[in-house]
């Protein structure tokens, strides 16, 4: 593993997708990210005080690109178990890519796909307690537990973890890195509204499906959603 690391950068995602040279595992770290970014392309807010990284994963040829749809899931569950085991609390895992804390959200994911690697970026409140624009909807470690962290102490656990569950991933266990996955759904058993193409319906989110779909009961049927065909809309105690 290589690791890069950065007072301020653009994005450390940017950064390895740029990189001609990139190995797997190479590590990207930045104390601030100017134009960090998530999903569908909203803005992250990065301040300093923040875990912000971004490591390279090379893509296994052997595995499907419908199979590694699943990597924001695997990469979901490895970032709330390293978190756990630098403190214990009640954290939960928001489909498709967030952790949450208290009902607010402690971190987001972003995995993109560049030729044979995936870059996966993590960003998770540490030690930062202003949160600016996102003060309502977010919250940090040290804001929960008034503690400062080691923040790289922190991002190595979370890719030990990642590691150990991509493993599990490439044997073949899915279904038990599922389980452990939907024992921390935020979402299930909430009212959700999905906005799609075909307009907006209202439903109550189950489980995660075996292929990483969102399982929604509408009018007493359960449908499954792909994160790249719907938006869950923000109602009470559900902030995207």
């Amino acid at each position: 593993m290589r690791i890069f690391r950065f007072k301020s950068i653009d994005s450390t995602s940017d950064y390895l997708k740029d990189k001609e040279d990139i190995e797997n595992f190479d590590l990207a770290i930045a104390e601030i990210q100017t134009k960090g970014r998530g999903r569908r392309g909203n803005n992250w807010v990065s301040s300093k005080g923040m875990a912000l990284f971004s490591f390279a994963l090379k893509a296994e040829k052997d595995i499907s690109i419908e199979e590694y749809s699943k990597l924001p899931l695997v990469t979901g569950i490895s970032v709330l178990r390293g978190i756990k085991r630098i403190e214990e609390m009640d954290l939960k895992f928001k489909w498709t890519n967030d952790i949450y804390l208290d009902d607010k959200k402690l971190s987001g994911i972003l995995v993109e796909k560049v030729n044979d690697f995936f870059i996966i970026g993590i960003g998770i409140n540490v030690n930062n307690k202003e949160m600016g624009v996102a003060e309502e909807i977010a919250v940090s470690l040290t804001s929960k537990t008034k503690k400062n962290y080691i923040i790289e102490d922190i991002i190595f656990t979370v890719i030990d973890e990642f590691k150990k569950y991509y493993r599990r991933f490439c044997v073949g266990e899915w279904k038990y890195i599922l389980d452990e996955i939907n024992s921390r759904n935020y979402l299930k058993g909430k009212k959700i509204n999905i906005v799609s193409t075909n307009g907006t319906v209202t439903g109550i989110a189950d489980e995660i499906a075996q292929d990483g779909r969102l399982e929604v009961e509408i009018s007493g049927t359960k449908k499954l959603f792909d994160i790249g065909e719907i938006h869950i809309s923000r109602l009470k105690n559900e902030i995207e």
